[in-house]
């Protein structure tokens, strides 16, 4: 495993590289050192008090061990029959984690034999389609099947819906006490619905941190512990979280690519109209990062008030993009279309294999030029020439390159995005860790259930206007 820092490169944003629209100069970004300061102060103060939960997860030793020894435990529980590992959650409570596995396991790591695999597959239940959950009961054996249910209230409707019907399929078809010892509950450690379900069953629990929202959780318990279950080694996911958190206690933005990459993009937001953030990987096991992000930012940074209770509908637009497939989708809108984006390309020094493209069809001019080249080489020359069209489009874009694939550099990048969005959060002058809009949303489903004590929220849905049917065209 190669142990080194991942790179941050922000030539291409410069004016004097770019000459567009929508760079920013040196002397801009100066001019945020004095408030880059000031800010700092406030996340190391705050981080003292305890305030910024997630801040500590990369040093927190006895959550390590307890999600190891949880794990070690559900693998004893199950033995051979441990063929499935079910992850029910929702935003927060699986983007992390579906990130960290899809980037640190075989891109087709459940089709592979038993024998290949070595352990459990793994299913991520989001979404509550009634066809997709029906297809899970068609394929999953509940007798080899462990679940790990995430959700810190365990009043969010999604995952509670899925869970009840998950412990139905199972229970009626293994039994109540053998449920209970092949289910994991990841939530609060003192309060709310799961919990006491959780303490009701008496099944196994893994505590998500105090004060750690679920955008802001995947180096918790929450994404450890799937990731354990599934060979990965979270020492060294931490370790690299926690070498990225030595760079980012440097106030010098000069020195700290979390607070830079919050500059740039607030900068080139608020003063250039770039009001929307690419984050495009050049790699398909990153791929799911950029999902990760995209809730990140969208939660974080949208918000309709300031701290002082003024409307600002702040935040920029994330968007995710996968090269080199988006080559051949969305780069002709990035390169001519209006100056309104940035575009981050993530990208990976030395990939695990490397692919010899055969020598075939010499005679075909269109096909032979790639024989004796690796796809590595062609990989790296799509991106290059990606970076370089958007450079002579006038197109600001940010690169960051990882040495390797591993989890000491997935640990940093997760980490460098987590602290630029509270930074962030700052430079707009909104809370980075609230999301009053999506709770809006939850509270009219409720009502529209019949949740009790919603009942104001239902009325409201009733007393909507209804629509007018000349706008309607079928």
């Amino acid at each position: 495993m190669i142990k080194k820092s991942i790179i941050y490169d922000f030539n291409n944003v410069m004016n004097d590289r770019i000459k567009s629209p929508a760079g920013i100069s040196l002397e801009e970004i100066e001019s945020y050192r004095q408030k880059a300061s000031e800010i700092h102060r406030t996340l190391t103060s705050k981080r003292k008090n305890g305030e910024l939960a997630f801040y500590k997860l990369p040093y927190r030793k006895n959550e390590v061990k307890n999600v190891k020894k949880t794990g070690d435990s559900v693998k004893k529980d199950m033995g051979n029959n441990f063929e499935n590992l079910l992850v029910i959650g929702i935003g927060g409570s699986s983007l992390g984690g579906i990130a960290l596995i899809k980037s640190l396991t075989h891109q087709f790591y459940n089709l592979l034999p038993d024998t290949v695999r070595k352990t459990p597959r793994i299913f991520f239940v989001e979404n509550i389609d009634p066809d997709e959950i029906k297809g899970l009961f068609d394929i999953l054996d509940p007798e080899k099947t462990a679940v790990n249910i995430i959700s810190k209230s365990g009043n969010t409707a999604e995952p509670m819906a899925n869970f009840l019907l998950f412990q139905k399929f199972m229970v009626e078809k293994i039994g109540e006490e053998n449920f209970k010892k092949q289910v994991i509950a990841t939530t609060d450690s003192s309060k709310g619905t799961m919990r006491k379900i959780a303490d009701d069953l008496g099944i196994k629990t893994l505590s998500i941190s105090e004060g750690v929202g679920g955008r802001f959780s995947v180096l918790s318990a929450v994404g450890l512990f799937p990731a354990y279950l599934m060979g990965i080694d979270i020492d060294s996911l931490l370790e690299g979280a926690a070498y990225m958190d030595k760079l980012c206690k440097n106030e010098d933005i000069f020195k700290n690519p979390a607070y830079m990459n919050a500059v740039i993009h607030f900068h080139l937001h608020t003063r250039n109209g770039v009001n929307m953030a690419v984050v495009m990987p050049y790699s398909t096991a990153l791929a799911e990062i950029s999902v990760w992000y995209r809730q990140l930012l969208a939660e974080s940074l949208g918000k309709k008030n300031s701290l002082s209770g003024e409307v600002v509908y702040a935040g920029q637009t994330p968007i995710k993009a996968v090269g080199a497939i988006d080559q051949h989708s969305q780069i002709q809108l990035y390169c001519e279309g209006p100056f309104d984006k940035i575009i981050t390309i993530l990208s990976v020094d030395t990939f695990k294999i490397f692919l010899n493209i055969p020598s075939l069809y010499e005679s075909y001019e269109g096909a032979s030029y790639l024989g004796g080249h690796t796809l590595n080489e062609l990989f790296n020359a799509e991106k290059q020439a990606t970076v370089l069209a958007l450079v002579k489009s006038g197109r600001p874009n940010i690169e960051i390159t990882l040495p390797e694939i591993n989890p000491y550099t997935i640990g940093q990048l997760f980490y460098l995005y987590e602290v630029q969005t509270v930074f962030a959060g700052y430079l707009y002058n909104v809370n980075s860790l609230d999301q009053p809009g999506v709770e809006a949303g939850k509270n009219y489903a409720y009502g529209m259930l019949g949740r009790k004590g919603y009942e104001n929220m239902k009325e409201e849905v009733d007393n909507f206007p209804e629509k007018d049917k000349r706008f309607i065209i079928s």
